[in-house]
């Protein structure tokens, strides 16, 4: 009896998943003075729970089921959103995830407010072609509805072979309604810069993730600027997920130099804290003036760098708040090639804002005011990067998301390449009332409803949008940026700000 005790024991913080997520709190509810229970006694509850469980339940449910669910559950309902007991095909997945590509639609899923949604599609792939936004929740995948799912789960569905289909359905909160979108998977093969260029003496960098080869890209974009006069610097992690923490360390040192405090992560345990600086050479010299642009696509390593060009007073940050991705997950390997992913610290910034957006256990939001390295300018915790300058981002109306969702742009945008002539570059193309009437009819054709005052409302945004598919079909990536950065709101406000700044310490007066 001891022996098989002692068995019983051995497994109980597999079962603390049931009770704990099922049982516990429904006790604690239904007790008006606190639980006098010990772990001992407790114990004795969870043994019993998995014995009667397997002796009465209406049919037989195999223990190893038993056993790894609740292990699932103790994760999953008792810890936080990042933190996962993965089996071992999950754990094969998440290793091929951490590979330069994949075979798929080519976006970063998070779970937010019990929800997946997208934290950012990823440029030129077919969910970033097909229309799909940050923060959009994902509410089916091929008629199968994935309330309730966790984010592995829908990656695995959202996943195939290259050519073939999958059906996604989101809700979109900012238009408080669903989109169906029809996507074929592709092999994805992410470029780390896909664009680099000048405007008007104003180096601009798009930095699409923290790849492996990140910092060499963002590095030789850097010196080309420079050697041909960039007098300012504009980095665009919009959009930008993530991804190796190095790189981050790397990026930061181009602005900053070496040895500067970029993050530091704390914990309850003394190795998650730890202090992380930049590494190698400034590439343009602490006078020159440097614009950081974020959005809400913008998450963990993109948070890291822009939060400490920030807090060193090196950069204006300018857009909206990022999305908040501030926590360390450690992998810690388990028997039988089972994995254990865990929250076990978060990131806070150089001045001590946590980045992490949201509750953490019994740790709060953080809500205090912190002060710039440099010239102690005030700035808020909350959750993700606040930007210095806010854009508020321009909502789409329904009637182009609709067209966007059903591939209507870009068939119509293949229909112009073929009909003209390239032009010598992208600013030659040009789209007349005739061009936009012939495409409001396509709309009718494919039976979207509108009216003629609607489609006026939308004119502008669809000649945007169908200009910079052309010129991307004509031009590829460099033809899409030119014409995508010359509606861009936040990009057209930096410039106006570096046009005035001759020195970093004017950005925080001039913005």
């Amino acid at each position: 009896m001891g022996r098989l005790r002692m068995v019983l024991l051995l497994i109980t913080a597999f079962v603390l998943g049931i009770s704990f997520g099922y049982g516990l709190t429904l006790f604690a509810q239904n007790t008006k003075e606190k639980s006098s229970l010990n772990f001992s006694q407790m114990t004795d509850v969870l043994i019993s729970t998995l014995n009667t469980i397997r002796k009465y339940y209406v049919v037989e449910v195999k223990s190893t089921k038993l056993l790894e669910n609740a292990a699932k559950g103790m994760v999953r309902l008792s810890l936080d959103a990042h933190s996962d007991l993965l089996t071992p095909e999950e754990t094969k997945r998440l290793m091929e995830s951490t590979e330069g590509s994949y075979e798929g639609v080519g976006m970063t899923i998070g779970e937010r407010d019990g929800f997946v949604v997208v934290i950012s599609p990823f440029e030129g792939t077919p969910a970033w072609r097909a229309g799909l936004k940050p923060g959009d929740r994902i509410i089916r995948i091929n008629d199968t509805s994935t309330i309730g799912w966790k984010v592995d789960k829908v990656s695995k569905h959202l996943r195939g072979p290259r050519g073939t289909k999958v059906k996604v359905t989101v809700y979109r909160p900012a238009i408080n309604d669903t989109l169906t979108f029809i996507i074929t998977r592709d092999r994805i093969v992410l470029k780390a810069v896909p664009f680099y260029g000048m405007f008007d003496g104003v180096g601009y960098v798009k930095l699409n993730s923290f790849q492996e080869d990140a910092a060499d890209k963002v590095h030789e974009a850097l010196l080309k600027l420079k050697k041909e006069g960039a007098k300012s610097v504009v980095l665009d992690l919009r959009g930008n997920p993530g991804g190796l923490l190095r790189q981050a360390f790397l990026i930061g040192g181009f602005f900053l130099g070496e040895g500067k405090l970029v993050v530091y992560t704390e914990g309850r345990i003394p190795d998650s804290k730890e202090r992380f600086y930049s590494e190698g050479d400034m590439v343009f010299p602490e006078d020159v003036p440097v614009i950081v642009l974020i959005d809400r696509g913008s998450a963990s390593a993109s948070e890291i760098v822009s939060g400490a060009l920030q807090d060193w007073d090196r950069a204006l940050i300018v857009g909206d708040t990022s999305f908040g991705k501030g926590t360390v997950q450690r992998i810690f390997a388990l028997p039988h090639d089972y994995t254990l992913r865990l929250t076990v610290a978060r990131y806070h910034t150089p001045s001590g804002r946590s980045i992490h957006k949201g509750k953490l256990g019994d740790i709060e939001k953080d809500t205090n005011t912190y002060f710039t390295k440099i010239l102690k300018r005030p700035i808020k915790g909350g959750g993700g990067i606040a930007p210095d300058v806010y854009i508020k981002p321009h909502i789409l109306p329904r009637l182009v998301q609709k067209a966007e969702a059903k591939g209507i742009i870009s068939n119509w945008a293949t229909k112009y390449t073929s009909a003209h002539r390239k032009p010598k570059d992208p600013e030659g193309i040009k789209l007349t009332d005739a061009d936009l009437e012939d495409f409001k009819k396509e709309l009718r054709k494919a039976k979207i409803e509108f009216s003629d005052c609607r489609f006026e409302e939308a004119k502008e945004d669809f000649r945007k949008l169908l200009l910079t598919e052309i010129a991307y079909q004509y031009f590829g990536e460099k033809g899409r940026y030119r014409i995508l950065l010359r509606y861009d709101p936040a990009f057209k406000k930096s410039l106006d700000i570096l046009k005035k700044a001759k020195r970093t310490e004017d950005l925080f007066k001039l913005k």
